[in-house]
């Protein structure tokens, strides 16, 4: 986790393209990667979804629990909507197997992923307005923890979250991550966990009015 930390915390203040530049400084990171889908073409939003998922569904409009890296891609381009990504996934070696979405319950809105034992840690990131303090990161942070916690697989992967922000948040990522935190020129704050699971959210900061 460390090595990831420290080729986020170097590139992120270089560059404003920094995603561009995580890519590029190794092929362990991912940009965009699916950890969930809808269950059926009756959750579309879109009528381009439907139109791009109509051949690939069943009779009854069920998504498949597999797809080629080409149909993702696709996918990803013309029916994002009908997706959950990690903004960036880092994976433990050279393996990057074929993704296989499952359904807990039949009226589960999402089939979300199963294989995880290749992804060391999902990393997400969130810029923030001057005019958004600590509490409103506070916010975010909580609903993008609660977010992946519904992905269960994921509960056993690392979670890395930074917030781009001109507000002090010191006290959010220290009560969240502990001293599993930094900040870089008083404006990248950067937190992780080695597993999601780890993460309290008994607790707020800043309580909700």
């Amino acid at each position: 986790m460390q090595k990831l930390i420290d080729t986020i915390s170097k590139i992120v203040p270089s560059t404003r393209y920094f995603t561009f530049g995580l890519l590029q400084s190794s092929p362990v990171w991912k940009l965009k990667y699916p950890l969930a889908v809808i269950h059926s073409l009756h959750r579309s939003k879109t009528e381009l979804t439907t139109i791009h998922f109509r051949e690939l569904v069943d009779a009854d409009g069920k998504t498949p629990n597999t797809y080629e890296d080409e149909t993702l891609v696709k996918l990803g381009t013309n029916a994002a909507e009908a997706f959950q990504y990690a903004d960036f996934i880092a994976l433990k070696g050279d393996a990057n197997p074929q993704i296989v979405f499952k359904e807990k319950n039949e009226k589960d809105f999402w089939k979300k992923i199963q294989n995880v034992d290749h992804i060391e840690a999902t990393f997400d990131y969130t810029e923030f307005t001057s005019d958004e303090d600590a509490s409103k990161v506070e916010f975010d942070l909580r609903e993008i923890i609660r977010k992946r916690k519904e992905v269960h697989a994921l509960k056993e992967v690392g979670f890395i979250w930074m917030a781009i922000t001109e507000s002090d948040s010191s006290k959010v990522f220290e009560h969240y991550f502990g001293e599993n935190y930094k900040c870089i020129d008083n404006k990248y704050y950067i937190g992780w966990s080695d597993k999601l699971k780890d993460i309290n959210m008994r607790y707020f900061v800043y309580t909700p009015e």
